[in-house]
């Protein structure tokens, strides 16, 4: 018996590096729910899954990446109980374009994660915001610059955490030009 073409499109790399990035995800949608009302600061709250993705598709490939974008908009929007198809897409799409950032910054260096965070927030942000618009526009994009801000300031802490936990890049990727 076969497996399911899905399951070996998310288990390609093997069960350990899928778990590797699957585990952070999930950790930071449940870190997500306990932890980041009580961590807000004049109404701004870390958006932890989307840190977390930023910081995966900084070192992993872009399908990959995109797979954590499916994966991260699935429980995004399991925990909003909002639609769940405009926040996979955004999600999907935010995470597969900052998969190529490292083409022109090195994902070793921790400052790389800055613009990662910064683009990845406004653009899943951006796309979710197209996909389904909201009533009070000012006030989604206060909280999406918000949660941009913070993000930026958790970013270092967290990827060199992420740094410890997710595979290194091979070095055969021909993606990655500036190691």
């Amino acid at each position: 018996m076969q497996p399911h073409w899905l399951t070996r499109a998310i288990l390609s790399g093997g069960w350990r590096s899928t778990l590797r990035w699957l585990l952070p995800v999930a950790l930071a949608a449940v870190a997500q729910g306990v932890w980041a009302p009580r961590m807000a600061i004049g109404g701004m709250t870390p958006d932890l899954p989307l840190l977390t993705l930023a910081c995966i598709a900084m070192r992993t490939t872009p399908s990959i990446a995109a797979w954590a974008g499916f994966f991260t908009g699935l429980l995004h929007a399991s925990m909003l109980e909002q639609t769940v198809g405009s926040l996979i897409v955004s999600r999907v799409l935010a995470a597969t374009a900052v998969a190529y950032l490292p083409m022109l910054l090195s994902p070793r260096h921790p400052l790389s994660i800055l613009p990662a965070v910064a683009l990845l927030t406004l653009m899943a942000q951006g796309f979710l915001y197209l996909a389904a618009p909201v009533v009070d526009p000012s006030a989604f994009g206060w909280t999406s610059l918000g949660s941009m801000v913070y993000n930026m300031a958790l970013a270092i802490p967290v990827y060199w955490l992420m740094m410890r936990i997710l595979p290194p890049v091979s070095e055969d990727d021909t993606l990655l030009w500036n190691k």
